[in-house]
C-alpha cells in the first residue's frame, strides 16, 4: 500500500417543426444524442447510439458519469466507447463473436460433409452385400463362390476403412468444438472482468449480485451493498498521468477486496462498477457492521502515504467516499444498488473522505 507501481425534419405548411419543442421524451433523447454524435464526431454506429441511449435517459448513473468525463476531456474516441462498453456492460468485442460462430460454422460444416460422406460410404456397402447375396442365391461353383467371398471380404474391409475414418473425423470435430467452447468461455469471462484491476465488472458484479440478492431473500438474511468513489481521481490522472491513475485503481481495489474477505470472507465480493467506481457486496453482514467495516478499510487508505515506486516521490493521500445500501424484502438488484448510489452521493456532499449508510426506512 506504501507504493505504486509506475503509479436528423419533421414539418407543416407553415414551416418545420423544432424537435426540441415538441415535447416527446423518445424526440428529446434523439435530440441529444444527435448532438451528442455531432459534438464527438463518432459514427452513429449501434454500440455508440446504445451507449449515448443509456446515458441521456439516465439508465446507468455510473457510466453516464465516466462518459461525462472523457467528454470534458474530449477523449470519446471508437476506443473509449469499446472500453466504455467493456467495462459497464461488459460486451464482448463483436470481432472475437463473429470469429467464433464463423469457426463454429466452419467446424459443422465439415462435420456435416462428412457425415454425408459416410452416409454414402454405408450406401455403397448396402448395394455389395445386396449384389452379393443374389449371387448365393443361385447355384455356383466352388471358384465362384470363393470369388464372392473375396469380393465380400474387400467389401467388408472398405467399410471398416470408413468407419474408422468417421470415427477419427467425429473425434477432431468433437476436439474442435472443445477447443471452440474454451475460446468462448473464455470470451465470456474476459467480458464479466475488467481488465485492469482483475476484479469483476459491471456485468460481472450485476450477476454475482443477483444470485446473491436471491439467496439472502430465500435464506432471510442481511445483505448489504456499498458504493465506494475514489476521492478527486481526475486531479490524480491531471497531476500524476493517467498509468499512475490506472495503478491507483489497482491499489483501491486490492485494498478494499482484501477488506471484504476479511469482513464477509471468500463470501465477500468486490467489483469495478464504473470508472473510478468500486461496488462491495457483504453477505451475511448488517448495515451498521457493514458501514464500520468499510469506514476502517476507508480509514486506513487514507492514512497511507502513496509514493511512486520508481523515485519514491511522494503522491500524498488518497481517499474515497462511500454510501452503506441494506437489502429489503422487495428489493431488486437495482433498487438496492441505488440506495447505495444515493448515500454515496450523500457522503460526497458532505465534504468526501467518509462513509454514510443509507438513510433509514420510514
Amino acid at each position: 500500500m506504501e507504493q505504486v507501481a509506475g503509479l436528423e425534419a419533421l414539418g407543416t405548411a407553415d414551416g418545420p417543426l423544432n424537435m426540441r419543442g415538441l415535447g416527446h421524451p423518445g424526440l428529446i433523447h434523439f435530440d441529444a444524442i444527435r448532438d451528442l454524435f455531432v459534438a464527438t464526431g463518432l459514427q452513429p454506429e449501434p454500440e455508440s447510439y446504445e451507449l449515448f441511449w443509456m446515458h441521456v435517459t439516465e439508465a446507468d448513473p455510473a457510466l453516464s458519469r465516466a462518459l461525462e468525463r472523457l467528454l470534458t476531456e474530449g477523449a470519446l474516441t471508437p476506443e473509449g466507447v469499446i472500453e466504455l462498453r467493456r467495462v459497464h456492460l461488459g460486451a464482448i468485442a463483436a470481432a472475437e463473436v463473429h470469429e467464433l460462430v464463423e469457426a463454429a460454422q466452419e467446424s459443422a460444416n465439415a462435420l456435416a460433409d462428412r457425415l454425408e460422406r459416410g452416409h454414402a460410404d454405408l450406401k455403397a456397402y448396402d448395394a455389395a452385400i445386396a449384389a452379393q447375396d443374389e449371387a448365393l442365391a443361385a447355384s455356383r461353383t466352388a471358384q465362384e463362390l470363393a470369388d464372392l467371398i473375396q469380393r465380400l471380404r474387400r467389401a467388408n474391409a472398405a467399410m471398416m476403412a470408413a468407419n474408422r475414418r468417421l470415427e477419427s473425423d467425429i473425434a477432431a470435430a468433437t476436439l474442435e468444438t472443445s477447443r471452440l467452447l474454451d475460446r468462448l468461455e473464455s470470451a465470456e469471462r474476459a467480458a464479466r472482468t475488467d481488465p485492469l484491476t482483475g476484479l469483476p465488472n459491471r456485468r460481472g458484479l450485476m450477476d454475482a449480485l443477483k444470485k446473491n440478492v436471491a439467496r439472502a431473500l430465500e435464506e432471510g438474511v442481511p445483505l448489504t451493498v456499498g458504493l465506494a468513489d475514489i476521492d478527486h481521481f481526475k486531479r490524480i490522472n491531471d497531476q500524476w498521468g493517467h498509468s499512475i491513475g490506472d495503478e491507483v485503481l489497482r491499489c483501491v481495489a486490492a485494498h478494499l477486496q482484501a477488506h471484504a474477505r476479511r469482513t464477509a470472507g471468500d463470501r465477500g465480493i468486490v467489483g469495478r462498477y464504473g470508472g473510478e467506481e468500486f461496488l462491495v457486496a457483504l453477505p451475511g453482514i448488517g448495515l451498521s457492521a457493514a458501514a464500520a467495516a468499510m469506514d476502517n478499510a476507508r480509514a486506513i487508505l487514507a492514512r497511507q502515504v502513496l509514493r511512486k515506486a520508481d523515485d519514491g516521490q511522494c503522491m500524498g493521500h488518497v481517499s474515497f467516499s462511500a454510501g452503506i445500501a441494506l437489502l429489503r424484502a422487495e428489493d431488486m438488484v437495482e433498487t438496492l444498488v441505488d440506495r447505495a448510489d444515493a448515500a454515496l452521493y450523500a457522503a460526497k456532499r458532505a465534504g468526501r473522505d467518509r462513509v454514510l449508510p443509507e438513510k433509514p426506512q420510514r
